[in-house]
């Protein structure tokens, strides 16, 4: 990448930070919403995948307001958690749901983390928003333990036709109007535009593989419109 190149990346992380700390306040009911509801089973399903042992040290990256932490805690209260994101006010409102939790401020493009520190690392809704995922990939894999899981959780593009142009309609158009009425059209516009900018399946796991992964499964939700791919060290 050239010096151009990743003065640009930089600046448009800057810019995704910005936006996600002014939606902070309403992002949990918007979240909701759009989804119908669905995105906590998402978060289980995801969670499930992670494999979480007894004791296990468990980052969640890409934090936002808590909602991937209340949920590993329901189902594993031995784990010992740990949360992190780039965007400030979203920690605040974490710090007040789950107020023992650690938290830090954090980009997934340069962790503030010792190599081999966590057994497991999950995130949810928020490697899209990594400029350089090549980078942010080899940062997961840096601070995972040897034997350590990754699972991420993401909103991608169904492959299917038909499918693909029902849920382009509503990402398009109908989720950016709605968010608009609530909070920042500007940000869910983005929203859509990240989803379809985001890698498809087989570029998506080479990325992985490259960073030195294996062992990769991807999970197929609502037609393909969120993935959780899950990965060993």
């Amino acid at each position: 990448m050239s010096y151009n190149e990743s003065i640009k990346e930089q600046e448009q992380s800057k810019k995704v930070q910005e936006m996600f700390n002014n939606i902070a306040d309403k992002y949990d009911f918007l979240n909701g919403l759009l989804s119908f509801a669905l995105d906590d089973n998402w978060r289980r399903n995801a969670i499930r995948l992670a494999n979480i042992k007894p004791n296990n040290k468990v980052l969640d990256l890409a934090c936002g307001t808590g909602d991937m932490i209340s949920q590993i805690q329901k189902q594993h209260p031995d784990a010992i958690i740990y949360g992190a994101d780039f965007s400030v006010n979203m920690l605040h409102i974490s710090q007040k749901k789950l107020g023992s939790i650690p938290f830090t401020a954090a980009d997934a493009h340069n962790l503030p983390f010792k190599d081999n520190t966590f057994d497991r690392l999950t995130m949810a809704f928020g490697f899209r928003n990594v400029t350089d995922k090549a980078r942010g990939l080899s940062e997961l894999y840096r601070v995972i333990k040897p034997g350590g899981k990754v699972c991420i959780l993401e909103l991608t593009r169904p492959e299917n036709k038909l499918t693909s142009f029902f849920y382009k309609i509503y990402f398009m158009h109908l989720l950016p109007f709605i968010g608009g009425l609530f909070s920042s059209k500007k940000a869910y516009k983005y929203l859509p535009d990240s989803v379809y900018k985001f890698p498809k399946r087989h570029e998506y796991r080479q990325l992985i593989e490259d960073a030195g992964f294996k062992n990769i499964h991807f999970k197929s939700l609502v037609f393909g419109a969120v993935t959780i791919a899950v990965m060993d060290k």
